[in-house]
């Protein structure tokens, strides 16, 4: 990569995590200290409605783990919440053999346990957006804090979700 081109891409990602952090400090000073700042909101895409809501903070980490369909062996996207409206895909991990496609990212490594990685992808992402698998054959579960959670508990098979990373609801103090 040139120089100048090397430059100009790290000055991007520098205002893009600037305008993340200000996102992620504005929605703190409009929630009190005592509420988390932010929530993983799993949505139905259709609908709108909100399957599953979790507390999650600005920087921490989070995986989506399905089975590949193809070859029905795991696959794992991982993630950093930023700000609302703000996800970076950071690297990816799996054990399928992906049906033979090329990658679109660069950074490959098999690791000693057999386990591939595409690392330093670091791509920013609105919201992460699939189709509920079943259980049997795609097991969607969100990673989070090292605790496993089931999506198909909340939301069925065939559906079109998104996670999204907004600002915590306010709660009345009456």
């Amino acid at each position: 990569m040139p120089r100048g081109e090397a430059a100009r891409s790290t000055a991007r990602r520098l205002l893009r995590l600037a305008g993340a952090l200000l996102l992620t400090l504005l929605c703190a000073a409009a929630t009190p200290a005592a509420e988390p700042g932010l929530v993983l909101n799993l949505v139905e895409t259709d609908t709108g409605r909100v399957a599953l809501s979790v507390p999650i903070a600005p920087g921490e980490d989070f995986t989506v783990w399905f089975l590949h369909s193809y070859d029905r062996a795991f696959f794992a996207e991982h993630y950093r919440a930023l700000a609302p409206g703000r996800i970076l895909l950071t690297h990816m991990t799996f054990k399928s053999n992906l049906n033979g496609e090329g990658f679109e990212y660069h950074d490959f490594h098999l690791r000693p346990d057999g386990v591939g990685e595409l690392r330093n992808i670091n791509e920013p992402r609105g919201e992460v957006h699939f189709m509920m698998g079943s259980p049997d054959m795609a097991n969607h579960t969100l990673i989070l804090r090292g605790k496993r959670i089931r999506l198909v508990n909340y939301v069925a098979p065939r559906t079109l979700v998104s996670f999204r990373v907004c600002c915590a609801p306010r709660k009345n103090k009456d």
